[in-house]
């Protein structure tokens, strides 16, 4: 499955040639489609590589940019599959031959098993590889190719202090930085001026445990407060589920799927999962977290974006299923003093800016491999 999201632009031969390997979940995808939108607009010629049966080829091909697919096993320390490692290579193999035909100046690989096989061909073609990662503990392919890139891009201190033999820079998560006003919003999802909207946001597909925690404990935080609102993004799979879970509680609103601008710009505080691209359009926002972590995350990276938040003052975590905790620490986000200083803590961490200082940060990289290699 290649050629996905439009046809490969044919080279001019003078224009610097960029290859983004991403996919896996939108916290990879999005900042490579930020990037290629920004590369392009200078006069940069871009592809996109990823899995070939992943969510990546439908996001790149709604932004309008090229896409090729290629295998890229995946591998799942929970359930490991024997066929993980033969798809991989295949990958590589393929994402090798993409790259001799497409010529790139520099791959950036954006971290998850999708991006591999970009990443090792990159190596084995001697192309220039640099690293995008989001979490504050460095992925495994990250870790992999760490010592081979010439540089490892990183959203968060922490994952810099780890990839000690790397050279990093911290750029800001590049996000959609679109902005609402606040009472335009509300008009627009029907939601009081004086409530304290609380969002609920699990996912493009959803989080089953907050689908489930949340409509219980809802009507006891509401009854503590009475301007408490809750906007819930269920995801389209639990909707029904979840508006009968609330059936009679009038401030308690579900839908599958939200605009999150319009979302973020009307929340006063959020209860999310740990991925960053979610905590990062949290901080654009300057809205305080309640992140309770997916367990299962690789390398429980979604626990440690969490506790850097929490240690910045921007919100609390609490593990999945402890619903006392969460009760406390939605109730405690519900009084004005806290939240008020939790949402500057996160004003502090916005990455207004990202994606324009991650194109200036690989820009020079690109440029000057493309005049090494012509």
């Amino acid at each position: 499955m290649s050629g996905l999201g439009g046809s490969t632009p044919p080279t001019t031969g003078t224009a610097p040639r960029l290859l983004l390997a991403t996919g896996g979940s939108g916290g990879h995808v999005f900042p490579a489609v930020a990037l290629a939108r920004a590369a392009r607009a200078r006069g940069a010629e871009v592809l996109l590589l990823g899995s070939d049966d992943g969510i990546e080829a439908q996001l790149v091909g709604a932004a309008g940019l090229p896409f090729r697919g290629v295998p890229a096993g995946k591998f799942d320390r929970a359930r490991p599959d024997p066929r993980a490692p033969f798809r991989a290579l295949a990958g590589v193999l393929r994402a090798r031959a993409e790259l001799r035909r497409f010529g790139p100046d520099l791959v950036i690989g954006f971290g998850g098993f999708a991006s591999f096989p970009g990443c090792a061909a990159a190596v084995l073609t001697r192309t220039p590889l640099v690293l995008h990662e989001t979490n504050a503990r460095p992925g495994l392919v990250t870790r992999a190719f760490a010592n081979r890139a010439r540089l490892v891009v990183v959203c968060q201190p922490e994952a810099g202090a780890r990839l000690a033999h790397a050279t990093s820079a911290v750029v800001p998560f590049p996000v959609r930085e679109e902005r609402t006003a606040r009472s335009t919003a509300r008009q627009a999802l029907g939601v009081p001026e004086g409530a304290v909207l609380t969002l609920v946001m699990g996912g493009s597909q959803g989080s089953l445990a907050l689908n489930r925690s949340l409509p219980r404990l809802a009507a006891d935080v509401a009854a503590r407060d009475p301007r408490s609102w809750v906007l819930h993004a269920s995801g389209p799979r639990w909707l029904e589920e979840v508006r009968a879970a609330v059936a009679g509680q009038e401030r308690y609103r579900v839908e599958g799927f939200v605009d999150a601008s319009l979302a973020w710009s009307a929340a006063d505080l959020a209860i999310t999962r740990g991925g960053f691209g979610t905590l990062a359009e949290a901080a654009y926002h300057a809205v305080p977290l309640v992140v309770i972590p997916l367990p299962t995350a690789a390398d429980d990276h979604q626990r440690h974006n969490a506790e850097a938040l929490a240690r910045a003052g921007a919100g609390v975590w609490v593990r999945q299923g402890d619903e006392a905790a969460l009760a406390t620490a939605w109730t405690a986000l519900l009084e004005d003093d806290r939240r008020a200083a939790a949402s500057a803590a996160q004003a502090a961490r916005s990455p207004a800016g990202g994606t324009q200082m991650l194109l200036e940060t690989v820009w020079p990289l690109l440029t000057d491999s493309g005049k090494a290699r012509r």
